[in-house]
């Protein structure tokens, strides 16, 4: 098993540019994030999705891109991750405070792996 974990303070990405938003977010979660019409709420949007892309980054030996990670929600409002080109049992959890967005991603391994 592969665990990762992060933890973003959300003054970091208060004024983070359309550069870096498009850099982090995949163009599913773009539409997600313009659909935000609350300053705090798309600021805690932009840091669950940049600190669980991390997260999971610490799980793969293989080099992947934030961009190959798209994170969506479950009608209930769990999140799952979709990896490009990775069929996965990746589980992902994300919080967030006031002040802080933390995520966990947690990979099961093969006994091959």
């Amino acid at each position: 098993m592969r665990i990762g974990i992060d933890l973003v303070e959300h003054k970091d990405m208060e004024f983070r540019d359309e550069r870096f938003i498009r850099h982090v977010l995949t163009e599913k979660e773009i539409a997600y994030y313009n659909s935000i019409t609350n300053k705090k709420r798309r600021i805690e949007y932009l840091s669950s999705r940049f600190a669980c892309k991390e997260a999971i980054f610490k799980c793969y030996p293989s080099n992947i891109a934030f961009q190959d990670i798209t994170i969506l929600n479950y009608s209930n409002g769990a999140p799952y991750a979709l990896i490009q080109n990775q069929s996965t049992n990746l589980q992902i959890s994300l919080s967030h405070t006031d002040n802080y967005s933390v995520a966990v991603a947690i990979l099961p391994l093969n006994d091959d792996d």
